[in-house]
């Protein structure tokens, strides 16, 4: 046989992986053994949660548990008093003490397929040794336990252990010493204090951090990280995973919400340390509570996270419910564990909750005026929000708006008197629209023009600019011949359109497929794009306004082209007024004349009106469109655009006409019929006014809960389905839980007080467990967010009730908590495996301290930290930093949106500021495992690829962030070296310190003589590499848009450059340890 130690390595790596399955066994079997003697049972004795239950969970309860549809014979094996009473056949199932009267052991043992259990061709049969744990578990008079997490919290007894003082230490010591173990070395200074600010902060030590370290107690440095601004900003990370915060609304439109005052509370009330059940009662009910303050509305944010649906189509009330269920289970995973989505549609095949304890709790969620299908980007109910400075800035608005509208009403009484005098003979003198050249005119007045045919639907009309106009809603469109229109030659279009939509088609007259010649206008969020065609992407004119009309409200539209085949000769007018043009292609070139000519953009198509092609249609409304063989000159689109809007107006009773209307009447006869008194009054009104209404427009707002005044009815949906209801039923909690006291309300009030009650045995568990899992990389129980029958047990039972106990004891304290945690020994241990590396290889037993690869924020958060870049402003909106160009067009319909990434500060603050697009979140983030944010997440893969390592070497964040630490590094002063030094523990001497300094500020802790060379080789490759290629090294030092120091060489700066990346991608550097 081949020596271990001579085997390749891929080759020994894959025996460890397989050892490390069959040594978990020797591991976790003593383990629970030793648990069980600390609690006085007996090593041979067959326990129910422990041995019993995930056989019967796995094999058994699908068919005889708590679902009742899916339940066969009436037999239920999940509870004692039904397993031990006769079934349907008379027989009984479970005979405690003796097995060969137990239905259970005569049907698992069967030779006869039919009668063997379970059904081979449903489950996999039970192993030998899975059958003589229910025998033995039945000779013992087959007693059940109440699953471990629903039974109450009894503080244990910390057991007593010679040299250990701290309780967390002495439940651990405990257990290694049954393995005959004990603690691992304590971690040296430099890599505890690295380990210690990561855990509580998210960011590494700074140079004075260490130097402070060196001076002071560990337990003072501890306080002082509990008490940075930055602690709360770290712990809040996993909170906006569970509570699947972002910055969309998610679905096919993902359109901005405005939330993140919600994350700026959770930052704060973290920061402040308030009282966990606290946090909980102002997150779930705060809005419930008597006389809520503007901060406990706020924090209602948590369960408007979710995902809302703007796609016309959808149904309201289906959607509705889904946002309910979402919130019922976010909620239950949040604070207590389970995962209860499968009772929206039956009772649940594992745990006890039932369909009907399901929409118990759904009653608490279902009370809210919110729809299921939006309207807005910010669906209500909302709250503004504004600060002590915007309310004075805004009163001091509002009172001179007050102050001009008082001005300006004797004013306005004296001209409402002349307006109606005016208005008599007024349309005699208004310039009408050109009527020369004109080869279509479509009033849409109830009608349509000679030839025009309407397709698809009907046209819904209503009162527009000029007597009736036409609604679209992209399900039909009209057609005109339009033959005599010679799209080469010059031509303007005028119309009137009201959209609804931010993307559609107002008019087209161009090939649906092939070279698609021709001319199309549509609305992209809101702007004018105009395309002439002679090939598809290859000969075109592509340009669009830079401004977006407003969403229902009139703009007169006037496009007009001289023939010129360029771009310049193409203008867009709105509401009399030439707009700022963005060309996207300027390609068309010039050709023979005639439309039978090969560059022609001509088409024998139809005009469209409300049509691309066969798809994309019009969403809003149509008026007075006039097509002209001509271009009209700029200043007479302006008097077309006032003499249409006016004669319009005048047309219309007064008692009839909107305040719009009313407005553009007085506007412009101020303008055109008063002396200048007047117009500066009028002048004066509309600045103020529209002063305060800017200013209103950027007091932010938020979404909150609240509760209709009549509750509604809840009744059980029958599987599931949002139009099948059934029975009613009552707000409430699961039985097998708990119960809510006699005078709690009946609303998310009541079921907030309970969450975070002593009579909840999940929440103080499941939190514990969280935290325990922030400073060690995995909780005490593994399984995150299933603290039900399918989910592990937990490795240290007796320690987690101890701090379950010990964290309501203290008034639910986060950070007392925490401080306990981290001043263990057990947390303070050196991570590096010693000694038998075959023992506890995944760290179960707390052998050894936390180890783990950091997420996608801390890696970044700390890039930016040591190289300086880091802007460390807490809270504020959401920032976009790099990304790679046209990320966004990939995902969003017809490439309409775009993402542009902010200047300055929004480029380097912490990762949880970055804006959170659902359906393209950053892809950085999602390398390292962050998440999409469209559903609760409480615990993250860990993964780690060779994509990882490419964005470290080559996004922007991390490219720039080497080149500043680099620079950094090159111009410190050797002063602040000097003090740093005095941290070191060996000074290495005939090195380059700057080195060592860089070193030093990635991963707090001095380079050995061999990294030194290594580093050293490294520079001087890259050196000789950018002196061949200066263009590679001027390249590099381009990324990013932090200022570059002159004084230093671009060539030495590239070369460290690369050292810093190499340093910033060590595995040290990405991994806590």
């Amino acid at each position: 046989m081949v020596p271990e130690h001579k085997l390749p390595e891929a080759r020994r790596r894959q025996l460890a992986t397989w050892e490390d399955g069959m040594k978990l066994l020797l591991v976790i079997g003593p383990a629970f053994t030793i648990a069980m003697q600390l609690q006085g049972v007996a090593a041979d004795r067959v326990l129910f949660n422990r041995d019993v239950r995930p056989i019967l969970a796995e094999h058994c309860w699908q068919c005889h548990g708590p679902d009742a549809s899916a339940r066969q014979a009436e037999l239920r094996l999940d509870l004692r008093e039904n397993a031990v009473g006769a079934a349907e056949s008379g027989a009984v199932a479970i005979v405690p003490r003796d097995p060969r009267r137990s239905e259970l052991m005569r049907r698992v043992n069967a030779d006869d397929p039919g009668e063997r259990m379970p059904p081979a061709d449903s489950h996999p049969p039970l192993s030998a040794t899975q059958i003589a744990t229910l025998r033995k578990w039945v000779e013992q008079g087959a007693e059940y336990q109440r699953h471990w997490a629903f039974q109450p919290i009894e503080r244990p007894a910390v057991p007593v252990i010679d040299g250990v003082d701290h309780p967390i230490d002495a439940f651990v010591a405990a257990r290694l010493k049954a393995h005959g173990r004990g603690f691992a070395e304590e971690a040296d200074p430099e890599r505890l204090l690295r380990r210690l600010s990561l855990t509580l902060t998210g960011l590494p030590p700074t140079p004075g951090d260490r130097i402070a370290a060196l001076r002071g107690h560990y337990g003072r440095t501890v306080d002082r990280l509990l008490a940075s601004p930055h602690f709360g900003e770290h712990l809040a990370v996993g909170w906006l995973d569970a509570a699947r915060y972002a910055d969309t609304n998610g679905y096919f439109g993902d359109k901005p919400r405005q939330i993140w005052l919600w994350r700026e509370w959770v930052i704060d009330a973290l920061n402040s340390n308030m009282p966990f059940d606290q946090f909980t009662v102002e997150q779930l009910a705060g809005d419930l509570l008597p006389n809520p303050t503007t901060r406990q509305r706020i924090a209602t944010g948590f369960n408007r996270n979710h995902m809302a649906n703007n796609e016309t189509g959808i149904i309201d009330e289906e959607y509705r419910v889904e946002y309910i269920v979402d919130r019922l289970d976010t909620t239950l995973t949040t604070w207590m564990g389970l995962t209860v989505g499968c009772s929206q549609c039956h009772d649940h095949k594992y745990d006890p909750i039932s369909q009907r304890d399901f929409y118990r709790l759904f009653a608490f969620f279902n009370n809210g005026p919110g729809k299921g299908l939006i309207s807005a980007e910010n669906p209500p109910p909302l709250l503004t929000v504004a600060s002590p400075e915007a309310k004075r800035r805004l009163a001091s608005l509002e009172a001179a708006a007050a102050a001009a509208r008082a001005e300006f009403a004797p004013l306005k009484t004296q001209l409402d008197t002349r307006i109606a005098a005016w208005e008599a003979d007024a349309e005699k003198s208004l310039p009408s629209a050109p009527d020369a050249d004109v080869l279509l005119y479509e009033p849409f007045d109830g009608g349509f023009a000679d030839r025009s045919r309407l397709l698809g639907t009907g046209l819904a009309f209503e009162r527009g600019v000029r007597g009736q106009a036409a609604r679209f809603d992209a399900t039909q469109h009209v057609e005109h011949p339009l033959k005599r229109f010679d799209v080469d030659s010059p031509w303007s279009i005028g119309f009137w359109v009201k959209p609804d939509g931010s993307l559609s088609c107002l008019l087209s007259k161009i090939e649906p497929v092939g070279r698609r010649r021709g001319l199309e206008f549509l609305l992209q969020k809101g702007r004018v794009r105009v395309n002439l065609v002679e090939r598809w992407g290859a000969r075109t004119i592509e340009t669009g306004t830079r401004e977006s009309l407003t969403s229902g409200q009139w703009h007169h539209v006037i496009v007009t082209y001289d023939g010129s085949r360029s771009a310049d000769g193409l203008s867009v007018l709105v509401d009399g007024t030439p707009r700022e043009l963005m060309m996207q292609r300027d390609t068309l070139g010039r050709h023979a004349s005639g439309p039978s000519s090969p560059g022609s953009c001509a088409t024998q198509e139809p005009l469209r009106i409300g049509r691309r092609d066969s798809g994309l249609g019009y969403y809003g409304v149509l008026d007075e469109l006039r097509i002209l063989q001509r271009v009209v000159p700029d200043d007479v689109v302006a008097g077309w655009y006032r003499g249409e809007r006016l004669r319009g107006i005048l047309a219309t009773d007064p008692a009839s006409r909107n305040d719009v209307e009313r407005e553009f009447l007085l506007d412009d006869y101020i303008a055109h019929n008063t002396d200048d008194v007047i117009q500066a009054a009028r002048r004066r009104l509309r600045q103020t006014a529209q002063a305060e209404r800017k200013f209103r427009s950027t007091i932010p707002t938020t979404l909150v809960m609240q509760d209709l005044a009549t509750p509604r009815t809840t009744r059980v949906l029958v599987r599931g389905q949002y139009d099948q209801p059934g029975e009613v039923v009552q707000p409430g909690v699961p039985a097998s839980i708990g119960q809510l006291t006699s005078d709690a309300p009946q609303n998310r009030l009541g079921l907030a007080r309970w969450v975070a009650s002593g009579d909840n045995p999940l929440t103080a568990r499941v939190i514990v467990n969280r935290l325990w899992k922030h400073c060690f990389g995995h909780g005490l129980v593994r399984t995150m967010n299933d603290f039900g029958t399918q989910g592990e047990p937990p490795t240290h039972p007796q320690l987690l009730d101890w701090l379950a106990s010990e964290f309501g004891g203290s008034g639910w304290d986060v950070k007392r908590l925490l401080r306990l945690i981290v001043t263990s020994r057990t947390f303070r241990q050196d991570s590096r495996r010693h000694g038998d590396a075959s023992f506890d290889p995944h760290n179960r037993l707390m052998s050894r301290g936390p180890s783990y690869r950091m997420s996608a924020e801390m890696i970044r958060d700390q890039a930016l930290a040591v190289s300086g870049l880091l802007r460390r402003r807490i809270g504020g909106p959401s920032v976009k930093p790099y990304q790679p160009p046209g990320l966004w067009k990939e995902v969003s319909y017809n490439a309409a949106e775009t993402y542009e990434a902010d200047r300055g500060d929004g480029l380097w603050r912490r990762g949880l500021y970055t804006w959170i697009k659902r359906q393209a979140p950053p892809p950085s983030f999602l390398a390292f495992d962050g998440t999409t944010r469209e559903k609760c997440t409480i615990q993250r893969a860990v993964t780690n690829t060779p994509l990882q390592s490419l964005i470290l070497l080559n996004d922007p964040v991390f490219v720039e962030a080497a080149r500043v630490l680099a620079a950094r590094v090159l111009s410190k002063q050797r002063a602040e070296q000097r003090s740093v030094d005095k941290f070191a523990t060996a000074p290495i001497t005939g090195t380059d310190p700057r080195l060592t300094r860089l070193v030093r500020r990635v991963l707090s802790r001095q380079p050995d003589g061999e990294e030194q060379q290594l580093l050293n080789g490294l520079l001087q490759r890259q050196r000789q590499r950018f002196r061949r290629t200066p263009a590679e090294a001027r390249a590099l030092l381009s990324v990013g848009e932090a200022p570059i120091d002159s004084r230093l060489d671009p060539l030495e700066l590239a070369a460290w450059t690369v050292v810093a990346q190499a340093v910033l991608n060590l595995d040290e550097a990405i991994t806590l340890r």
